[in-house]
């Protein structure tokens, strides 16, 4: 069994709660927009929670992960699309 990187993991523990608190979602989605997202910001809002993750955290879990979340697909739904703006993530 391959062990999931603790990043990883508190990204996957992360978007469940974006899913389940609207005050979260309108928080994220401040930072969401234009083509693209604040990475920085993402990774603040989930430190605030007591979730240690970078922003290549984020991406890896993307782009491992094809099933989008229910607020995902509301992002989806209102044209923005999810790609990374940090210079240091390559989409």
């Amino acid at each position: 069994m391959t062990d999931i990187p603790v990043g990883h993991s508190n990204v996957l523990e992360f978007r469940p709660l974006i899913d389940d608190c609207q005050k979260l979602q309108s928080e994220v989605a401040r930072h969401v927009g234009n083509g693209g997202w604040d990475s920085a910001a993402i990774v603040r809002i989930g430190h605030a929670r007591g979730l240690d993750f970078t922003a290549a955290d984020i991406q890896a879990v993307m782009e491992q992960d094809d099933e989008l979340s229910d607020f995902g697909l509301e992002l989806v739904a209102a044209a923005v699309p999810i790609n990374c703006n940090d210079q240091n993530i390559r989409a």
